[in-house]
C-alpha cells in the first residue's frame, strides 16, 4: 500500500496498476485458498483498496490537481467529460496534466469494477462468505462494507 500511495503521490500510471495489480493478486489467491488469517488480509486489502483507497484517496488526488490544469475546472466537470466521452475533451488533451489524471481516472474505474465470477465491486460476496465460513466466532456475521 506504501508504494501504492507514492505511485499515486507521483501519478505514475504504470506503477500505480502494478501495484493495483500486485493486491488484486493477492486477494484473488486468498479467496481461492482461504484461511483465517489470510482472510482477514484480504478483509484489509477489500478495505484499503476498494474503499479508501479507490473512493477517497484516488477522487481527491484528481481533484487537488484540477487547479494546475492550463485551463482549471471543477471535479464535477472533469469526471462528467471524461464518463460522458464530450467532444470538449479535445481541448483539454492537449494538457499533459490532464491526460494524466484522465489515464489515472480511467484505471481507478477499470479496477473498481472489477469482479471475478461475483457479482459485488471486488468479489466482496465471495469474500463475506468465506469470512463467515471461516470465522472461529459463528454469531458475529460480516455484512457488505465489513458491517456486523
Amino acid at each position: 500500500m506504501e508504494l501504492l500511495l507514492k505511485y499515486t503521490y507521483l501519478i505514475d500510471i504504470k506503477n500505480i496498476d502494478i501495484q493495483l495489480e500486485k493486491l488484486w493478486q493477492r486477494y484473488q489467491t486468498i479467496l481461492k485458498n482461504p484461511n483465517w488469517d489470510d482472510l482477514n488480509e484480504a478483509r484489509a486489502i477489500l478495505y484499503l483498496v476498494g474503499y479508501i483507497y479507490l473512493e477517497t484517496i484516488a477522487s481527491e488526488a484528481i481533484e487537488r490537481r484540477l487547479h494546475l490544469l492550463k485551463k482549471p475546472i471543477s471535479s464535477v466537470k472533469f469526471f462528467t467529460l471524461i464518463d460522458s466521452n464530450s467532444k470538449e475533451l479535445r481541448l483539454y488533451r492537449k494538457d499533459s496534466l490532464f491526460i494524466k489524471l484522465e489515464k489515472y481516472y480511467l484505471l481507478i474505474k477499470k479496477f473498481k469494477n472489477r469482479f471475478v465470477g461475483g457479482k459485488y465491486y471486488m468479489d466482496e460476496e465471495k469474500f463475506i462468505k468465506l469470512y463467515n465460513k471461516y470465522n472461529p466466532d459463528k454469531d458475529l456475521k460480516i455484512g457488505e462494507r465489513g458491517k456486523f
